[in-house]
């Protein structure tokens, strides 16, 4: 089905809507709050009852986009009833973490469940939805919103176009990984047009380092290893680098620093958390799908930006880090 005739559906339905529930993904990356905070601030100006649901709580480094202080993570908001759930840049319910909560919502005797519309831009999306906005080939969901604003002649507000314009900045790496495409750039040029505040967003994210942050990231570039034959630079977070609590967009963001300056096929970084796993980040600059990878050890992602979670602990041998039970 073709991507146009789905923005027609979903504007369609949407006119017809009085309640919304947005959704953004677990362990929230710029692109799902972008998108989101985009998709509220529009049906606000419909008169929408809308409410935003993240598992997770939001990084701090997001709340100056509008609207992202009323997101909630109190699951009890899934009681509610909705004509419309939406999901933005969730390439599955359980990435979403909202697959137990939807099915309740189908149990019988329950409330009817709400027409569910997945918008997302993840190869590895699983068309969970009633109506799936899907197309692998955007930069990211919000460069996929953007277009279905413009065509469906939804004028964008200075908010708005700000929140797009960060979603498409985070996944392109600032403009500098392989999603940066022509779309990508003409996309933020014409947010550029309609008022997005490039500079606050360089600001809010990118300088934005604690001194505390910078010494963790000065431990974790100091066990980096390489490996030659598979062309995989690797490195590690243990839970003891994390006593000065530091917050968890700085962590995400070593990843992405090292996919960007070090000259290696895959980038990985494992992190353990305090409850038992160990977090796998995995970046890639060259013609390597990550997300395969990361499929095999139970997550997704892009194919050059993915992540999995397991239980264990990480240990050093003598061939490298290894994950422990």
């Amino acid at each position: 089905m073709q991507i146009d005739f789905l923005f027609k559906v979903a504007h369609d339905i949407l006119k017809r809507t009085q309640s919304v529930l947005i959704v953004a993904h677990k362990k929230p990356d710029g692109d799902t709050v972008g998108a989101t905070a985009a998709i509220r601030s529009w049906c606000q100006q419909k008169g929408l009852a809308v409410t935003n649901f993240c598992n997770d709580p939001l990084p701090s480094q997001y709340f100056f986009l509008r609207g992202t202080e009323k997101y909630t993570n109190d699951v009890r908001v899934f009681d509610n009833q909705y004509d419309v759930l939406i999901t933005a840049d969730c390439g599955d319910l359980h990435f979403a973490g909202i697959h137990e909560h939807v099915a309740k919502m189908t149990a019988p005797n329950e409330k009817r469940r709400p027409l569910l519309i997945n918008i997302d831009h993840h190869i590895t999306n699983s068309m969970y939805g009633d109506l799936n906005i899907v197309d692998a080939h955007a930069s990211s969901t919000c460069e996929l919103l953007h277009r279905f604003f413009t065509k469906t002649g939804v004028e964008l507000d200075q908010n708005m176009a700000t929140c797009l314009l960060t979603g498409i900045i985070t996944d392109t790496g600032h403009f500098s990984n392989p999603a940066t495409t022509h779309e990508a750039l003409e996309t933020a040029s014409s947010l550029l047009r309609q008022g997005a505040k490039s500079h606050e967003i360089s600001r809010r994210l990118l300088r934005n380092k604690s001194i505390d942050s910078l010494r963790l990231w000065g431990s974790v570039l100091s066990r980096l290893k390489y490996n030659e034959k598979l062309g995989v630079a690797s490195t590690v977070i243990f839970n003891r680098d994390l006593e000065n609590k530091i917050s968890e967009e700085h962590i995400e963001g070593v990843s992405n620093f090292l996919n960007q300056f070090l000259d290696a096929k895959v980038i990985m970084v494992l992190r353990e958390t305090p409850d038992g796993k160990v977090r796998g980040s995995l970046r890639s600059s060259e013609n390597v799908d990550v997300s395969q990878i990361a499929k095999l050890m139970g997550g997704g992602g892009h194919k050059k930006a993915a992540g999995f979670a397991v239980p264990g602990r990480i240990v050093e041998d003598a061939t490298g880090w290894r994950l422990e039970e």
